[in-house]
């Protein structure tokens, strides 16, 4: 797993992760939804790559609003050891290990390497290519399936190329590029027609050399219709702009 990570003065960096894990410990239902806003936090290295730390996902903000400081740009957890309520972490960092390193900022010669190793075989990728369905989950994970996004800006480019810019999504922005026997029909969402209409799901899906994008969640090619947004073309790529 591979993150974007915001730092407490605005700036983001790139990092992996090592684990994810929360402290849901309520009975009361309420207070459980609250712990799992509040409380869900990820193990990452610090921007210097010299120990690690804990980041929370929604760190406490003045103005009540949530704002997520991870933004999950590589989600495989091939390699992890994963609980049944879906926290886990890589297998040589069990979480007593991680919190220990965390609170004393001691980080053994023997983790690092370890942790240097992961970080070593990721290549970051700022402009990735929808290629697959590893690439399509990744797409949807950084983005949340686009909910509350809104395409601000829908333009075609002098090289054929289509344009797009979402805003709305949780943390970043994503710009996304199609081409290649393009295809579109922006429905209600054209901002040129109402620039206050926004995405509550969405659907990437491949086929035939395709990929297709919709505003509408677990749709099949057969299922797209008017009404509905959608892209096709045979290449899309994107680029996360986290803020």
């Amino acid at each position: 797993m591979y993150a974007l990570v915001k730092q407490d003065d605005g700036k983001w960096y790139d990092s992996p992760v090592f684990g994810y894990y929360d402290y849901v410990k309520s009975t009361d239902d309420y207070q459980r939804y609250k712990e799992s806003i509040e409380t869900p936090y990820y193990v990452v290295f610090d921007p210097e790559r010299k120990c690690l730390r804990k980041q929370l996902v929604f760190p406490p903000n003045p103005t009540g609003k949530l704002s997520t400081h991870v933004l999950i740009i590589d989600s495989d957890t091939s390699e992890w050891k994963l609980s049944p309520d879906g926290t886990g972490g890589v297998d040589f960092l069990p979480r007593r290990i991680a919190d220990e390193i965390i609170e004393t900022g001691i980080m053994p010669v023997e983790i690092f390497e370890k942790c240097k190793a992961v970080d070593d075989c990721f290549v970051y990728k700022e402009y990735p290519e929808v290629v697959d369905e590893k690439s399509i989950h990744n797409l949807q994970e950084v983005a949340g399936g686009f909910h509350d996004g809104h395409i601000a800006k829908a333009e075609e480019l002098d090289d054929g190329r289509l344009y797009l810019l979402f805003t709305g999504i949780w943390g970043c922005n994503i710009e996304i590029w199609f081409w290649g026997d393009l295809e579109y029909d922006l429905a209600e969402q054209d901002p040129k027609v109402d620039d206050d209409a926004y995405w509550s799901d969405s659907t990437v899906l491949i086929q035939d050399g395709f990929v297709w994008f919709v505003n509408e969640e677990d749709l099949k090619v057969e299922d797209i219709k008017d009404g509905y947004c959608w892209f096709k073309a045979r290449h899309m790529m994107y680029h996360v702009v986290p803020k």
